[in-house]
């Protein structure tokens, strides 16, 4: 699995979805555009939030440094699972019509947003200048487990498709401040779940697993 470690800021949710910054801290850069805008996590435990809709921790890639750092979430704050895995699986053209005797998710958690060490776009430059990126990209939903499962269960399970492949326009701009050689760069920000492999002709947890869902960018500005 991830490192967990998380960033410098944190967020509430009202009842309409909508993420309120509650600290903040210096950031290097901006970004514009039509897409919620959501800042780096404090540190917390990543457990999944009591409410129904939430945006929690942010995970940045190792060895980051949070003050180059932009957040652009581009998608509704999560809604939680509210019934157990196993009450909510529907059955598909190539998974049984029981969940007894076959793999099913359970104990499905939320672990906030998560950034990707993939660089997906980038841009350089000489200040004074403000680089921007606003090209539209598909990334893929990511999953992976420890033992075998039906795709199309574990997508019932979650309460989204597992294959799906997602369009984001970046949104991004890093303002380079003149004497200075500036870079920005894109990676892919995803919503971070695990959940456990259910085996019912056993009756026992038999492997685990991780989900990364696409919801926007994370923008890295810098100088050299």
């Amino acid at each position: 699995m991830p490192n967990r470690s998380i960033g410098p800021f944190d967020f509430e949710v009202n009842r309409n979805g909508e993420e309120m910054r509650k600290t903040v801290s210096r950031i290097s850069g901006a970004v514009i555009g039509a897409g919620v805008l959501t800042a780096l996590a404090a540190p917390q435990a990543l457990a999944a939030p009591a409410s129904s809709a939430a945006v929690a921790a942010t995970q940045l890639p190792a060895g980051a440094d949070p003050a180059h750092w932009t957040i652009d979430r581009q998608a509704p704050a999560v809604t939680l699972p509210q019934a157990p895995a196993r009450a909510r699986i529907t059955p598909t053209q190539d998974s049984p019509s029981s969940t007894t005797g076959f793999t099913e998710p359970r104990n499905i958690s939320y672990h906030g947003q998560l950034c990707g060490t993939d660089l997906v776009d980038g841009v350089s430059g000489p200040g004074p200048m403000t680089l921007t990126l606003t090209q539209a990209r598909s990334t893929a939903t990511q999953w992976n487990a420890s033992a075998s499962i039906n795709a199309g269960v574990l997508s019932a399970g979650i309460g989204f498709n597992v294959t799906d492949t997602v369009t984001k326009t970046e949104t991004g701009s890093y303002t380079v401040p003149d004497g200075k050689f500036g870079n920005l760069q894109a990676y892919p920000l995803y919503d971070y779940w695990t959940f456990e492999v259910y085996d019912g002709s056993v009756g026992w947890t038999v492997g685990s697993g991780e989900v990364k869902k696409p919801v926007g960018y994370c923008y890295n500005g810098l100088t050299n």
